[in-house]
């Protein structure tokens, strides 16, 4: 079992603690995969691959590698023991791993709002003087935030334990997994889920993210709304 933190925006971190959402989907890279079931070296990455090509095998591999797995075919490229071969993509996050949720949120006194009715605070446990608080609900005068990238793990307020793990390409998601991503019903306006989560993927990613239709992982879990440190293995 391996914790892995992931950054989420405000809309999708009230999607998580309403409940909402049991699904997140993040772009298949050198970074949140292994390449033949190690780490991605120099020289794979300076390869060029055809992705257009590549397919998914839910596995396991020969090796005894879970699935699900990428084929990627080598394309073009300067080292000739690559030539003509494929290899797997394996998602370094699997079943039974947990993601800790990082938001926007800023660490004050923890006597500064220990009486005040709907804040919510996580107090830090080697230091109990300092305290987080989150962006995501807040209604009073602002503190000084910070993004969520800078969010220390005692500080993480939400815990996804991960049950399952797939390879697709973006635009294969169904009405339901769309669904899963976080939707309210409020949001839909008389769009159908796909065409909420196309919109979401476009103002997180960029326009033009979705018609590019990459690779993604999609991770399933169910949200705790714990410390990971406060959620038994």
């Amino acid at each position: 079992m391996t914790d892995h933190p992931f950054l989420f925006s405000g809309l999708l971190v009230r999607a998580l603690l309403d409940g909402r959402k049991t699904q997140t989907r993040r772009l298949l890279t050198p970074h949140n995969t292994f390449f033949d079931g190690r780490p991605w070296s120099k020289l794979a990455k300076a390869q060029e691959w055809d992705w257009g090509n590549a397919s998914v095998d839910n596995g396991p591999s020969p090796a005894g590698n879970p699935g699900p797995y990428l084929h990627l075919p080598w394309l073009a490229g300067d080292a000739d023991p690559f030539e003509q071969t494929v290899h797997r993509i394996y998602p370094k996050v699997q079943p039974g791993d947990r993601i800790w949720v990082k938001e926007t949120h800023a660490i004050v006194p923890s006597t500064a709002y220990r009486m005040s009715t709907g804040v919510e605070q996580t107090v830090n446990p080697a230091d109990r003087d300092d305290a987080a608080v989150y962006r995501e609900g807040w209604e009073r005068s602002a503190p000084s935030w910070k993004p969520s990238i800078f969010m220390p793990r005692w500080a993480s307020r939400l815990t996804l334990p991960v049950m399952a793990v797939k390879i697709e390409r973006l635009q294969d998601i169904s009405d339901a997994d769309a669904t899963a991503e976080g939707l309210a019903g409020v949001e839909l306006d008389g769009m159908d889920p796909r065409g909420w989560y196309r919109d979401l993927w476009d103002s997180i990613n960029g326009v033009g993210a979705w018609a590019a239709n990459p690779w993604v992982i999609a991770y399933s879990f169910d949200p705790l709304r714990k410390n990971i440190d406060e959620v038994a293995r």
